[in-house]
């Protein structure tokens, strides 16, 4: 069946879980700086390069198994790409660098109603990783999908910037996003400017699929990565809010109207980093990074038990799984996965 999927909340029918095989830290460069550690000086990371320890890779690999086994039970569809060696070097006219992972298939590919686009990632080492989904790509193609590819970018060093840390590491040079850049709420989106998606890059974005979308810029709200530990829409009517990020002075306007969790911090447990130094290419937010199954049940880190209480007050059952390697490789439930059909039509949730 073809691509279908218009938010995060509809109920779920198909969706792709990564996987940790030959997951690795990539060369370190300029790109992997701004996207992995802008916070870090190089000589605190300049050794955070090559394979995980296997334990890392062995965890995370049960922890995905265990949540594609739940969502099948769920009478989901689930589908795995096909393992690829991440250590082979490959190489533009500008640089040299190898892979990264297979773990996040959140981040490169946008499901817009019956559409799907290959994203123009700000890092080097992601600069071929959609040839894992190859297949699946040409599959929903098959059944009737549309798939476009967003300009491929130069990533060249002056793309980035590591001077100032309150404005985006990113520059604005290039057309450059992520797809959790992007909040899908049915024929509205929400557009993050930050190290992982810049001002170009919302403009293509708008210039393709602007005749169809409402698309909303959100600046300044968190400058670091993708915005689905900071944004989290639950239904129509209620979103979750990471309450260290927005506030209630300070949140996207396009949720005025719209009930509102604003998440404390301090109620975030931190599982902590497994790589050297305690050094993490996301922070501890990503306890916040959920999948919704339906409006009314929510994938969670077993940790959250806090989140789990406040959700259930408001409806929303949770099921807590492990994925004990979400700071190590940078990674919760929402983006370890990628939701590619959900039984639902395109809505307007804003008037």
């Amino acid at each position: 069946m073809p691509v279908c999927s218009h938010n995060d909340w509809d109920p779920l029918e198909e969706i792709v879980v990564g996987i940790a095989d030959h997951s690795q830290l990539p060369t370190l460069n300029k790109s992997t700086h701004s996207f992995c550690y802008a916070n870090e000086s190089w000589e605190d990371i300049k050794h955070l390069e090559g394979p995980h320890d296997r334990r890392i890779i062995d965890e995370a690999n049960e922890d995905l198994d265990r949540l594609s086994h739940e969502l099948t039970k769920l009478g989901v569809t689930v589908r795995r790409p096909l393992p690829q060696d991440h250590s082979k070097k490959f190489s533009t006219p500008e640089w040299t660098t190898s892979g990264w992972y297979s773990y996040c298939p959140r981040d490169l590919l946008l499901p817009l109603d019956n559409m799907i686009i290959e994203c123009p990632s700000p890092m080097r080492s992601r600069y071929f990783e959609t040839r894992i989904y190859r297949d699946m790509l040409y599959d929903w193609m098959a059944d009737g999908t549309k798939w476009i590819s967003a300009p491929k970018p130069i990533l060249a060093d002056d793309s980035y910037q590591l001077e100032n840390l309150k404005d985006p590491t990113l520059l604005n040079k290039e057309i450059v996003f992520d797809a959790p850049n992007i909040v899908r709420l049915g024929q509205d989106l929400l557009y993050q400017v930050s190290n992982s998606g810049n001002l170009l890059g919302y403009q293509w974005l708008k210039s393709i699929i602007g005749d169809k979308y409402r698309i909303h810029l959100a600046e300044k709200y968190y400058s670091f990565a993708h915005f689905d530990s900071t944004v989290i829409p639950l239904r129509p009517g209620l979103v979750l809010f990471n309450g260290d990020r927005c506030t209630p002075d300070w949140y996207p306007p396009i949720f005025e109207s719209w009930d509102k969790i604003f998440w404390p911090g301090d109620k975030v447990p931190d599982i902590g980093s497994n790589l050297a130094g305690g050094i993490s290419p996301c922070s501890k937010y990503i306890g916040l990074n959920l999948l919704s199954v339906n409006e009314r049940l929510v994938i969670v880190d077993e940790n959250q038990t806090e989140l789990m209480k406040e959700l259930q007050r408001w409806g929303i059952e949770s099921m807590g799984l492990p994925m004990r390697q979400s700071r190590t490789l940078s990674g919760g439930f929402h983006c370890v996965t990628l939701d590619v059909r959900r039984k639902g039509t395109l809505e307007n949730y804003f008037t």
